[in-house]
């Protein structure tokens, strides 16, 4: 069986605008992590379970931005520069994600902790040498807050599924008038986070996609109300457990 790797990603704001970027950081501090997608040249030895470090490159402050799970295999999709090549995409999820003027590990310090490490590749696809995993972590740790992140055994018994994002699907507003409209208790099983665990619970749930997005092809506008449903991460796994997405209604039969 193969062992979770570490993975640099990278992204130079010179090179590609990131326009979501204060959204998303907004969405990881509001629920704990953030879904998203990105370009990892041609690395294909890259998997689900593996953890990543996002670095900030090619303007100051450099460095470890943000961290989180790959969630899918590569997949082979039109260029991020808009030109007529392909290049291979991950899904991943957060944990922590940040501006880098706010909160970054500094390049100089991770060249300390490991000099023979290549920290500044042009391209995402990068692993992290295995000896150099668990200090990276730690260093990491101490200076991003509110840690979230998971052993990656852990994190492969939990992924039961892919999810698929878009630049208009992953805005913030959706999940935002989903939960406005339908609540926060799981369209499933009426699971509610708050009453179970009072204000550690408050603001968290899952948000569905009726329509499997792994069946778009393209950009498309996303309507909240009808689209999407709050559902808690058990149901959210068990609607994605088959290859054919369940129901809301089929998997409801199912738990009675």
């Amino acid at each position: 069986m193969r062992e979770p790797k570490t993975v640099l990603l990278i992204w130079n704001p010179n090179k590609w605008e990131w326009e979501s970027l204060d959204d998303m950081v907004e969405e990881t501090a509001r629920s704990g992590s953030c879904l998203d997608q990105w370009s990892v040249g041609r690395s294909r030895d890259i998997a689900p379970g593996d953890r990543f470090y996002l670095m900030h490159l090619g303007a100051e402050p450099r460095g470890i931005m943000a961290s989180g799970w790959i969630m899918s295999e590569p997949e082979s999709k039109p260029h991020w520069d808009g030109s007529e090549r392909s290049t291979l995409y991950v899904d991943i999820e957060y944990d922590r994600l940040f501006k880098p003027e706010s909160c970054i590990l500094p390049l100089a310090q991770l060249r300390e902790l490991g000099p023979s490490q290549h920290w500044t590749p042009q391209t995402s696809g990068t692993f992290v040498k295995e000896e150099l995993v668990g200090k990276v972590e730690e260093a990491w740790n101490s200076v991003s807050p509110s840690s979230t992140a998971e052993p990656a055994t852990q994190f492969i018994e939990g992924t039961a599924f892919t999810v698929r994002m878009t630049r208009f699907e992953r805005d913030p507003r959706n999940r935002s008038a989903c939960i406005a409209h339908h609540g926060m208790k799981c369209a499933v099983c009426g699971f509610d986070f708050q009453a179970r665990y009072g204000l550690l619970g408050a603001g968290f749930i899952h948000v569905h996609h009726l329509n499997p997005l792994s069946s778009t092809k393209k950009a498309h506008r996303i309507d909240p109300v009808h689209d999407l449903r709050p559902v808690c991460p058990n149901c959210h796994a068990m609607l994605h457990r088959r290859k054919d997405v369940l129901s809301i209604e089929e998997l409801k039969a199912l738990i009675k």
